[in-house]
């Protein structure tokens, strides 16, 4: 037996991307810990640590796969790689050939490393059809952003007074960004909560407004209705830098704390102690969270009042405030030049049709290059306005998905359907070929830049596999690279392999890639000095009037209000009938999509599905801890146990996704989206919680 060698990789489970030491003895990997050199310190959180398991899990996909039952049925039989990839190409060129390009729809879910060769493999394909997993997670935060200033932008705590933390529960998805704010705190930073929950971060900030979820619009035009009656804005700024100001001025007169207590639920006082917050520290930073301001039918909007506040203040590319960032594929924060869209537009079609979606979401469709994937199911099934005949899916989670029993109706539906995962699912069971992929520790990997706020994003570093892939399993971006050979793809530079691309994507940054190649170690991007905060206000915001749109002339041209209006997010169900408020997502620390649902570890700290009530609604509707209760709603119920606590408020049922045996997806509509991103309004359902009877229970 060899001696244990430590082997530098990273943990892909989630997207904060930790660094992992991992300790390999005769190939297989014996431990793993925490890399010290990276933000993660050394620590891992709980999914971190169980990638052992996670690795080694008995679910995992050996070998290519063809069906051999029905759709859904999990009925299969192995088959070579070589039959696998002629399989694959002779049935999407024929779909192609028949139909066109535009039949096929390809999407990415977990995990975002190889979504830039992704990207340009659908444009290779023919089409510009190509969709993720942020169809309902990441891109309506970036599209609100362009809306307002033009591009993403990230908070400056580390040189702010104050921390607007909206919606933000590091503990429990970014677990070294709590470690920072505690820091930061300690330094004299203030901490404003926001969240309608009661969460580990929540009990850390100097105060925690408890709002009913959705209502973080109504909350953030009062904070601006506040700052303009205490003359706590920046007029300079505004005057020479902002759009619309005297629209927004005028219709924020209106939302008064009495009105806005109303809609929150949050006390006069509270919403005055925490306005007056702003004005006394003048120096504030807004985080912005994605999913739990966005998943809502007025989530843009909502997301566009409460970032206006950081223009109106002059807070907006400023020190200590919010700074424009920018995007790129394989690390959305690595804030260089990857060269990723060259890489992906210098091969787009020119003749395609419109993106899925395009008709129904015209905004997503000018701003994001990417179908709405919410619109996905209803085009295959309807065939309008062009027929989808085919699907092509990477790590595809039907569970990220509303109404989820309609993208099964599709994925029945449709010609052909290909999937690549790491284990057998929900989703999977219905390809007609299943592709098996690796993990982080199974795969070669350039990474740009880290996750962590408050770290120096200008690094880069090539990682080596840890160990050899398992099985057959081979990396997503060899799957796509092999079968650009067999689709006969008019991209040579795809059909070279993963280091062919990563090369042309990294040829601006300053480091070789043979340099990369030749050590683990984190490099520094060679010239590269952090951004300045002022840059891009000088030169003018990327928005139509060249400032930050306060009023979105992109809004204006397709007939949305162009200000951050505020409408109610929940839905037009009978209150009566349906008197709380269902609120879907969130992250449990063992928990992250269904990918992790096997996991001994997950199954170790979890006790199975639950809603968790508030005591005083328990009372009223005479539920006890641990009742097997139904959550209904006009589209449908679930059946799981009940469990009482403080951490939610009252009026409120909160459910944890992707329990296949109690999915809360399938009690939301599939068109209970917002009209401007398509984003399901996973977080804003009327519903109603009643303890069943015993046979009922038992199903």
């Amino acid at each position: 037996m060899g001696q244990p060698e430590i082997r530098k990789t990273v943990c892909d489970i989630c997207l904060a991307n930790c660094g992992v030491d991992a300790w390999v003895q005769d190939g297989k990997v014996v431990k793993v810990e925490g890399s010290p050199e990276c933000p993660n310190r050394g620590r891992l959180c709980v999914k971190g640590y169980a990638n052992r398991d996670y690795i080694y899990r008995a679910d995992r996909l050996r070998t290519p796969l063809r069906r051999v039952g029905e759709r859904g049925e999990g009925k299969f039989e192995p088959i070579t790689w070589d039959e696998a990839y002629t399989e694959v190409a002779r049935r999407l060129n024929a779909c192609k050939a028949e139909y066109g390009a535009d039949s096929v729809a390809f999407y990415a879910g977990y995990t975002k490393w190889f979504r830039t060769m992704f990207h340009r493999f659908v444009h290779s394909f023919g089409t510009l059809n190509y969709g993720t997993e942020s169809s309902s997670c990441f891109q309506a935060m970036r599209l609100a952003d362009i809306l307002n200033g033009g591009s993403l932008s990230r908070e400056d705590a580390a040189n702010a007074d104050l921390f607007l933390a909206w919606g933000f529960n590091p503990f429990y998805s970014s677990m070294y960004s709590f470690d920072q704010m505690e820091e930061l705190q300690r330094k004299g930073l203030k901490i404003l909560a926001i969240d309608p929950r009661v969460t580990p971060f929540s009990q850390l900030a100097d105060l925690h407004l408890q709002i009913k979820a959705g209502t973080d619009g109504a909350l953030a035009l009062f904070f601006g209705q506040y700052l303009i009656a205490h003359d706590a804005v920046d007029h300079a700024y505004i005057e020479a830098h902002v759009h619309g100001y005297p629209e927004y001025a005028e219709y924020v007169r209106d939302f008064t704390a009495e009105r806005v207590s109303t809609i929150t639920g949050v006390p006069v006082e509270k919403l005055n102690r925490a306005a007056q917050m702003l004005v006394d520290n003048p120096r504030f930073a807004i985080h912005e969270g994605a999913a739990p301001i966005t998943h809502h039918r007025n989530g843009v909007q909502n997301f566009r009042a409460m970032m206006a506040l950081s223009a109106i203040s002059g807070n907006y590319d400023r020190k200590g405030g919010n700074i424009p960032t920018e995007f790129s594929n394989p690390r959305m924060n690595a804030d260089y030049d990857l060269a990723d869209e060259d890489f992906i537009q210098e091969v787009r079609p020119k003749n395609a049709k419109p993106k899925i979606g395009s008709e129904r979401f015209p905004v997503w469709s000018e701003l994001i290059d990417e179908f709405q994937a919410m619109d996905l199911s209803r085009q295959i099934l309807e065939g309008t306005p062009y027929p989808v005949k085919a699907v092509f899916g990477l790590g595809m989670n039907v569970r990220m998905f509303p109404g989820d029993g309609k993208l099964f109706q599709a994925l029945k539906a449709v010609d052909f359907f290909v999937d690549v995962d790491i284990f057998m699912n929900e989703t999977a069971k219905y390809a007609d070929i299943v592709l098996p992929a690796c993990t982080s520790f199974e795969r070669s990997q350039f990474q740009g830049g880290f996750m962590g706020h408050y770290f120096n994003p200008y690094t880069i570093r090539y990682l080596q596999p840890a160990i050899k892939p398992l099985y057959e399993s081979k990396s997503d971006a060899d799957i796509l690279c092999e079968l650009a050979e067999y689709l006969d793809l008019n991209d040579p530079l795809l059909r070279r392999g993963y280091d062919a691309c990563s090369r042309r994507i990294l040829r601006k940054v300053g480091v070789t890639f043979s340099d990369l190649q030749t050590s683990s170690a984190i490099t520094r991007i060679p010239g590269k000095e952090p951004y300045q905060p002022g840059d891009n206000t000088a030169f003018g915001y990327r928005t139509p009037t060249g400032k930050y749109e306060l009023a979105s002339e992109v809004l204006r041209k397709y007939g949305y209000d162009p200000l951050p209006t505020w409408r109610p997010s929940i839905d037009e169900a009978d209150r009566d009938k349906y008197p709380l408020q269902l609120t879907a997502g969130g992250r449990l620390p063992q928990h992250f999509h269904s990918r992790f649902q096997n996991s001994s570890i997950h199954k170790a700290f979890d006790n199975g599905p639950k809603v968790d009530l508030n005591p005083a609604d328990a009372r009223k509707y005479k539920i006890h801890q641990g009742d097997r209760v139904a959550v209904e709603s006009s589209y449908g119920k679930i059946i799981l146990n009940a469990n009482l606590t403080h951490a939610v408020e009252e009026g409120a049922a909160f459910i944890y996704q992707d329990y296949p045996d109690a999915d809360v997806n399938s009690i939301i509509g599939p068109d209970h989206l917002d009209p401007i991103s398509g984003f399901p309004g996973y977080r804003s359902v009327c519903c109603r919680v009643y303890k069943v009877k015993a046979e009922e229970a038992a199903v």
